[in-house]
Parts: structure tokens; C-alpha cells; sequence
């Protein structure tokens, strides 16, 4: 018992030694660490950053801040950096004595005064920065800004007439912008180099906006007094001398649209008094583009009228042509449609074809009748509308007449089909006479009756007035078919006709070698029993030919 007491003791021991040793080796390390912090605290070049502050005038807020600065600095190496190097000697101290909590804690505290030191040393060199930049920019911007406001005042006395009733307030605006030099120039004077700042800001952006105005003013005064006013009244007298010269333009309303512009011209030139200039240059934009496109709308009418003189000619030319060829078609529809069935879709697209045109020729009339009360552009737009729907009215004519003149000779075409299928059927009687056969099947006769029958109803139905060729085509198509069903049939008559010959030829050749040869051609003695009664075909007969050329 007494010997695990004893090595619980030791255990203790080491691990109160252990501990004690790695605390004190972190807490040493910790204080070697704030005090480099400190050291590079007391190290930095502060006295030189302020020293930059006295090449400045030294009065005012420059003077003040630079004492404040200063005394803060010497405050921080004089008293805050020793404390601290004191309150770290303590910790050591504490340390030392394996007072860890509380040298932990004087730590920290040291700790936390040296970054507020910091943040304080930062801030101060920020702000001592800030006025030495800005008295750099102030001596950089300045120049330019008065050569601006040097510019400023000449133009104001060069081109003082140009200005018109904005000079009061052009006036007033230079004035405020000398006297914020004039405060400018103090505040340097006086060392408030961060007023002096924003002051010179304030100054370049009053120039900036003052020497637009001066630029800007005479322009837009020309434009409203002069420019825009001579080209109304140029409007007017183009406007005048083309009416003399035979031309429409009430559509345009000239006058009622000038009238207006002349009330907004004055009200821009009030904007322009009262320097509202981006207000006038948005309003004046627009009177532009409306004097543009009256402009334009008076060209056209000139190139209408050049483009209509050219046009009309080769309109009138294709109205008197295009009407003759549906009038001719109208009469040759009429004889067609005696002789001949015309589908009720086709005379629809006739009918409609002459009613279009029946309205397209009222409406090139109503174009020559009314040249004096309408704008040539509205006049050539009409003719050119009327020279494309001739040119579809005159396809469709065409196509029209094609139909026309396809009936008849599709009538032709059918009738010579007719001939050529008489001509197909008088070949296979002939077939069949010269094949010498005794007879016929009763099918195949039946099909030869039907076949001329068809014909025969061609033929009455191209004899009908008027002459449905829907019809005839559709009965020549079955013709056609039952002719060459006939033509076919009279082929394989025949060469089945030429097969049972054969058989009985070589039948008799062998007869007298095979009794079963000679006993079915005694029942079978002619040519029409073997055709119908024989079910070999001539594949089945050739094997068995050459078997008895063995015997």
C-alpha cells in the first residue's frame, strides 16, 4: 500500500514539474513575442512622418493637429512603451514564481494595449497623409482649373452679345465660382489644406458645368433663332412652288405641323434663358427629325412623280393588253364550254379572274382621274400594286388558257389512244387466225366482247357535246386495261395452242415405244381435247422428252 502511495506520489510530482516546465516555456514565448510588437512600436520612423507635415504651412488645422500628433507620440515613447516593458518584466517575474494565471493575464493586457497603440499610431499617419495628398493634388489641379476659369471670363467678355438673357445668370455662376478660389486661396493660406480640398473639388466641377454652358449657349441659340427658322420658311416656299408645279400635298399638313413647331422652338428658347440646355438639345433633336421627314416626304413626292411618269405609260400599255387576252379568253371559254365540260372550279377561277380584274382597271382609272387630289407617292404606290396583281392576273390567264387549249388536245390524244386499242384488238383476232385454232375458251371470248364494248363506249362518250374529258379518261383507262387483258390472254392462247402440238408430235415419235403415249393420244386425237384436258406444262414435258430419247 504504502509503495502505490509512494509512486502516485512520484507520478505527481513529474507531472507538476512536466506542466510547470511547459508553461513557463509558452508564457516566456509569449512575452518574447508582445515584446517584439513593443520594440517595432518604439522603431518606427512616426518623428519622420511628421516631419513631412512642416515643409505645410503651420497654421490653422495643420498647426493644430501636427501639436496633437506630435504630443501623442511623445506620450507613447515617454510613458504607454515603458509601462509595458514594465508590465512584461512583471510577467516574467510572476513566471518565474509559477504564477501562471496571473502572468497569463498581464500578458494579454500588454497585449491588448499594444494594438490599441498601434491602431492610434496607424490612424495618426493616416491622417497626416491624407493632408500632405491633398495639398499635392491642390498644387496640381489648381493650375488647370484656373486656366479654365481664365478661358471662362474671356469668353464672357469676347462673346458677351452670344450669351443673350442667360448672361445674368452666367454671370452670377462666375462669380461663385471666383469666390470659392478666393475661400480656396485662404484656407491654403491659413493651412486647412483638407478644406481647401473639398473646395477645389466643388470649384472644378462648378467650372466644368459653367464652361459647357458658355460652349454650348451659342450654338444652341443659332440653331433656335436662325437654322431651324430658315428651314421652316424653306419648307414653305418648297411647299408653295410645288403646288404651283401641279402637286398634292394636303396629306402632309405642312402648315398645321410648322405652326407647332414655332410654338416648341419658343418654349425651347425659354429653356435655353432659364440654362434647362440638355432639355433644349432633347427638344431641339426632335424638330430636327420632324424637318427631316418633312424633307422627305417633299423628295418623294418628286421622285414619285418622275418614277409615275415612267411607270404609267407601261401600266396603261399591259391594262389594254391584259384586258384584251381575258376578253379573247371570255369568248373562247364560251365556245369551249359548247363543245366541252368545263369543271365548276375552273370557271370559278375564270369568273374571278375577270371580276379582278374588272376592279383593278376601275382602280387604275380612279388614279388617272384623280392626280390632282392625290400625292404622286400614294398614286405610284397604287400603280405599282396594279403591275404586280397584272402580273399574277396575267400567270393565271395563262394558265388558264393552257387548260383551254389541253381539253382539245386531249380529245385528240383520247381519240388516237381509241384508234391504237381497235388497232391492239384487230391484231389478236389476226393472232388467232393465223394460229389456225378450231376454237376459243368462253372467258377468253367474253373478254374480247368486253374489250370492244369498252370502246365502243369511248367513243359515244367523245361523241357527247359538251365533251366531259374527266369521263373519257377515265373510261379509256379501263379500256386500255381490258385491251391488253385481251392482248395478253391471246398470247398465252396461242403459245399453249403451239405447246399441245408439240406434245402430239413427239407423241407420235414415241408412241410406238410407250404403250401409255399411244393409249392417251387415242383418247386425245386433237389439238383442243390436249389443250384442255393436258395438265403438263411445256417445263414438265421437255424432262420427259429427253427420258424417252433413252429408249
Amino acid at each position: 500500500m504504502l509503495l502505490y502511495v509512494l509512486v502516485g506520489l512520484i507520478l505527481v510530482i513529474v507531472f507538476l514539474v512536466g506542466y510547470g516546465t511547459w508553461m513557463r516555456k509558452r508564457l516566456f514565448g509569449e512575452i518574447d513575442r508582445v515584446e517584439e510588437r513593443r520594440v517595432e512600436i518604439m522603431n518606427r520612423p512616426v518623428a519622420a512622418e511628421l516631419s513631412k507635415i512642416k515643409q505645410l504651412n503651420m497654421a490653422g488645422d495643420t498647426e493644430e493637429k501636427f501639436d496633437q500628433w506630435r504630443k501623442d507620440w511623445d506620450n507613447i515613447v515617454s510613458q504607454s512603451l515603458p509601462n509595458l516593458e514594465e508590465m512584461l518584466f512583471n510577467a516574467e517575474e510572476l513566471t518565474d514564481k509559477y504564477r501562471f494565471h496571473k502572468a497569463e493575464q498581464q500578458v494579454k493586457e500588454t497585449d491588448k494595449k499594444i494594438v490599441a497603440i498601434q491602431k492610434s499610431i496607424d490612424e495618426m499617419i493616416k491622417d497626416l497623409n491624407l493632408i500632405v495628398e491633398s495639398e499635392e493634388k491642390n498644387r496640381t489641379d489648381i493650375t488647370p482649373i484656373k486656366e479654365t476659369f481664365h478661358q471662362i471670363k474671356k469668353n464672357m467678355i469676347t462673346k458677351r452679345s452670344r450669351f443673350d438673357k442667360t448672361l445674368p445668370a452666367l454671370e452670377q455662376s462666375m462669380k461663385a465660382v471666383e469666390t470659392q478660389l478666393m475661400n480656396y486661396a485662404a484656407e491654403t493660406e491659413n493651412g486647412n489644406y483638407l478644406n481647401a480640398r473639398e473646395i477645389l473639388v466643388h470649384v472644378r466641377e462648378a467650372a466644368d458645368v459653367l464652361s459647357d454652358q458658355i460652349n454650348r449657349i451659342p450654338d444652341l441659340y443659332k440653331d433656335l433663332r436662325k437654322t431651324i427658322p430658315d428651314q421652316m420658311k424653306e419648307l414653305r416656299q418648297g411647299k408653295q412652288e410645288m403646288i404651283d408645279d401641279g402637286y398634292y400635298l394636303d396629306q402632309l399638313q405642312i402648315d398645321e405641323q410648322l405652326e407647332e413647331m414655332e410654338k416648341h422652338r419658343l418654349l425651347l428658347e425659354t429653356a435655353v434663358n432659364k440654362l434647362a440646355l440638355d432639355e433644349a438639345e432633347d427638344g431641339l433633336k426632335g424638330i430636327h427629325d420632324q424637318l427631316d421627314w418633312l424633307y422627305a416626304q417633299l423628295e418623294k413626292e418628286a421622285v414619285s412623280r418622275q418614277r409615275l411618269q415612267e411607270l404609267a405609260p407601261a401600266i396603261e400599255t399591259n391594262v389594254t393588253r391584259i384586258g384584251t387576252k381575258i376578253k379573247n379568253l371570255s369568248e373562247e371559254t364560251a365556245v369551249v364550254q359548247d363543245s366541252y365540260h368545263i369543271s365548276d372550279e375552273d370557271l370559278k377561277m375564270h369568273h374571278d379572274l375577270s371580276r379582278s380584274f374588272q376592279k383593278i382597271e376601275s382602280v387604275y382609272v380612279d388614279t388617272q382621274t384623280d392626280q390632282q387630289q392625290e400625292a404622286f407617292s400614294a398614286i405610284y404606290e397604287k400603280l405599282e400594286a396594279i403591275k404586280s396583281d397584272l402580273s399574277e392576273m396575267e400567270t393565271v390567264a395563262d394558265e388558264f388558257n393552257q387548260k383551254i387549249k389541253a381539253l382539245r388536245k386531249d380529245e385528240m390524244k383520247a381519240r388516237g389512244q381509241v384508234q391504237s386499242l381497235k388497232h391492239q384488238l384487230y391484231e389478236a383476232r389476226q393472232i388467232l387466225l393465223k394460229s389456225n385454232l378450231p376454237g376459243v375458251p368462253g372467258s377468253f371470248a367474253s373478254a374480247l366482247q368486253k374489250a370492244g364494248e369498252q370502246l365502243n363506249a369511248v367513243n359515244a362518250k367523245l361523241d357527247e357535246k359538251p365533251l366531259n374529258m374527266v369521263m373519257v379518261q377515265k373510261l379509256l383507262e379501263q379500256a386500255g386495261q381490258d385491251a391488253d387483258d385481251v392482248f395478253q390472254q391471246t398470247e398465252k392462247l396461242v403459245d399453249t395452242a403451239k405447246f399441245a402440238e408439240e406434245m402430239i408430235q413427239y407423241g407420235n415419235r414415241y408412241r410406238s415405244d410407250d404403250a401409255e403415249i399411244d393409249q392417251a393420244l387415242k383418247k386425245q386425237n386433237s389439238i383442243s381435247e390436249i389443250m384442255t384436258t393436258s395438265r403438263l406444262s411445256k417445263q414438265q414435258f421437255m424432262p420427259l422428252k429427253k427420258e424417252n430419247r433413252k429408249f
